[in-house]
Order: C-alpha cells, then sequence, then structure tokens
C-alpha cells in the first residue's frame, strides 16, 4: 500500500464516520463511539504519510473538508451540551 493509498483510505473512513456523526437522533453513546473512532483514526495517521498525500490538490481539498465538517459536528455537540445542562438545570430546581 503506497502512502498516498494509506492516507486516501484512512480519509475515506473518516468522512464515513462524519456521516454516521451527521445523522440526527443518534444517541449520546453512539456519538461518544463515532467521536473515539474518528480520534484513533486521526491519531493514526501518519504525518510524513499525510503531507505527501498532500501533494495532490485532491487530498488536499478532502481533509480540509473533513475539517470543515468536525469543525461544524464540533458546534454541534457543544450547542446539544449546552441544551442538555440547562434542560437539567431547569428540571432540578424546578421552583424558580
Amino acid at each position: 500500500m503506497t502512502p498516498n493509498t494509506e492516507v486516501v483510505e484512512m480519509l475515506r473512513r473518516v468522512e464515513d464516520l462524519i456521516d454516521a456523526l451527521e445523522v440526527r437522533g443518534i444517541t449520546s453513546s453512539k456519538f461518544y463511539d463515532l467521536c473515539s473512532e474518528i480520534d484513533a483514526c486521526l491519531k493514526s495517521l501518519p504525518a510524513e504519510k499525510t503531507l505527501q498525500a498532500m501533494d495532490g490538490g485532491d487530498t488536499k481539498s478532502r481533509l480540509s473538508s473533513l475539517i470543515n465538517r468536525l469543525k461544524k459536528l464540533e458546534i454541534f455537540a457543544g450547542a446539544q451540551a449546552g441544551i442538555t445542562t440547562n434542560l437539567t438545570d431547569y428540571i432540578a430546581n424546578t421552583d424558580k
């Protein structure tokens, strides 16, 4: 497997995981499991091979797209956590 092929396959896996995360209505434990798998995939990407693969415009564009999608998911997850926290506070303090 060439370095580029390895990176492209890993990026494809991350894309699939992000697709699964973008499905609304998944449980928080499933969301956590998918995020953990993405984290493991990204940590396993060797930096040198990734940089070599980015010489091709398609891989660089793909990586940029993944980063943007991850940023959106981070914002969504933060908003969801905030909603949950606010609801929990409201339920715990019903006399307010």
